[in-house]
């Protein structure tokens, strides 16, 4: 297993503030976030518009910015901010658990 690939928790000690990591959840890769007042989120890591990892692009707030064209997807909900995507990244909820980040990639919804 590779150093990055990370199965069913996430210790929280693992990411800086106003950071992202790619970890793989149950086979699904997911970019989890940490913002700059330390809030965590996830959403899928691959961009709707093509096929680019969003965990090696740029965070910008509760923006992730795609590395490939400059979409944008809020990672409270993963909604589009900004083109050429248009569709929703999934996002999924994150819980703390006896120090560890669980991620719930059953229950990742599209935003609307």
């Amino acid at each position: 297993m590779r150093a990055d690939e990370i199965r069913g928790t996430v210790g929280g000690d693992e990411l800086e503030p106003d950071s992202m990591r790619r970890v793989i959840v149950d086979g699904i890769p997911v970019c989890l976030v940490r913002t700059e007042d330390g809030q965590y989120f996830a959403i899928q890591d691959t961009c709707t518009h093509e096929e680019f990892s969003l965990s090696e692009g740029e965070l910008w707030g509760y923006d992730v910015e795609c590395p490939a064209h400059g979409s944008r997807f809020d990672v409270r909900t993963g909604a589009v901010r900004n083109l050429p995507a248009v569709s929703p990244a999934r996002s999924y909820p994150v819980s703390r658990v006896d120090g560890e980040f669980h991620i719930d990639v059953s229950a990742g919804v599209n935003s609307d």
